[in-house]
């Protein structure tokens, strides 16, 4: 399979490329993206045979869909998705190629959702949101639910907690040697846009929006202590909804005060119009790298989550699933591995339903996170990386 890696120079790209390279069923990977000195870096130091890199802007549509004719699968992770992500699908199903990406913003979520029976016509498989938030979380949800006979709630959640990376995976190339830094990105932009507007959620069998960084109740995984949590527009309310029947179904963030004081603030001076999203990206950064010099502690067992209430045989139970390991690369790890996954998945036949599919419809959560445990760590499988805890309430 010949795989186009779209913005596979970037955090999330690079990693995703790393993790896609070593699989035997992929011949080949494209690095596509804007900045192609940083393509063309990554390629040379990676060392690999199989990498080649190329120039392209996503908004020039007609030499998007001239490289995508010369692939099978691509692999989006060009960012912002509130402006790439239906602009990519859309390609996609002109080229009737099969597309897998990291869309973490509801609205394009929603806009690519609408493209299902074009890309059914098209004959192809398009899953957006497979990464870490939506991704893994939307896995572990269709995980933990499979055990209730009733699902009332799913929290999924994200946020500063406890974990243990994984060691490099072969080709590899570090930030460092790359002269990466983390002045700005799509991410903190990302973050930066789902915290100035009103954003979904899913209450008591219906859609309400409300406000972004609204604080939710407290977050308690069983066996650990509260801590606040708030409200993110993430698309897991959208979409799981959509598989499990649930009364309600949360996305939520949990850091420490000071962080999430900061983030408040310069999320008020973007909607005052006293800063661009830019700049507000690039002062954040530089605030909360000040921040994390003395980290707040968060008592919490990891930093990807899923607490799920309901009834099984005739009790109320709550249960909590967490990945206690992620693969290396912090956040890039725990996004990018997810995405080459559902690519080697779509290469190697694994997944074969057509359309425009979200991560828990179309993923075996097992298989997938026997995978993902690969990852982790050398013989590591699901036992040791997911942490259960089950109570009745």
């Amino acid at each position: 399979m010949r795989v186009l890696a779209l913005g596979g120079a970037g955090d999330m790209g690079r990693t995703a490329v790393t993790t896609l390279v070593n699989s035997p069923a992929i011949k080949s990977i494209t690095v596509a993206d804007y900045n192609i000195a940083l393509a063309e870096k990554f390629v040379g130091l990676s060392e690999s045979g199989k990498l080649a890199a190329v120039k392209i802007d996503a908004t020039d549509k007609s030499a998007l869909l001239d490289l995508m004719a010369g692939h099978d699968i691509v692999m989006s992770t060009i960012g912002p998705y509130y402006k790439f992500g239906p602009l990519i699908t859309g390609a996609c199903i002109e080229a009737k190629k099969s597309c897998v990406d990291i869309c973490d913003d509801w609205k394009p979520m929603m806009d690519v959702l609408e493209m299902d029976e074009a890309a059914k016509k098209s004959g192809i498989t398009i899953i957006p949101g497979i990464g870490a938030s939506p991704g893994i979380s939307n896995l572990l949800a269709a995980y933990a639910a499979a055990d209730f006979d009733e699902v009332d709630e799913i929290v999924t959640a994200w946020g500063n907690g406890k974990y243990v990376s994984g060691p490099p995976q072969l080709h590899h190339v570090s930030k460092k040697i790359l002269g990466v830094t983390d002045d700005q990105n799509a991410a903190i932009m990302h973050l930066l846009h789902e915290s100035t507007a009103t954003i979904p959620t899913y209450k008591n069998g219906e859609f309400v929006h409300i406000d972004a960084l609204t604080e939710a109740s407290p977050l308690r995984f069983p066996g650990f202590k509260e801590i606040p949590a708030y409200h993110i527009g993430h698309p897991e309310p959208l979409t799981i909804p959509r598989s499990i029947k649930a009364n309600t179904v949360s996305n939520v963030m949990y850091y420490g005060k000071p962080f999430m004081e900061l983030l408040t603030k310069i999320a008020g001076q973007i909607k005052k119009g006293e800063l661009s999203i830019e700049k507000a990206a690039f002062k954040f950064n530089t605030e909360a790298m000040k921040l994390a010099v003395v980290p707040e502690t968060v008592e919490f067992p990891a930093p990807i989550c899923v607490i799920v209430t309901g009834v099984k045989d005739g009790m109320k139970m709550k249960t909590g699933l967490a990945l206690t390991h992620i693969p290396y690369g912090h956040m890039a790890g725990s996004t990018g591995v997810p995405l080459a996954i559902a690519a080697m998945m779509l290469a190697t036949g694994r997944i074969d339903k057509k359309g425009v599919i979200t991560p828990e419809a179309a993923i075996d959560p097992a298989y997938f996170l026997e995978s993902y445990a690969s990852y982790c760590g050398e013989g590591l499988e699901v036992k040791d990386v997911l942490l259960k805890k089950t109570e009745n309430i």
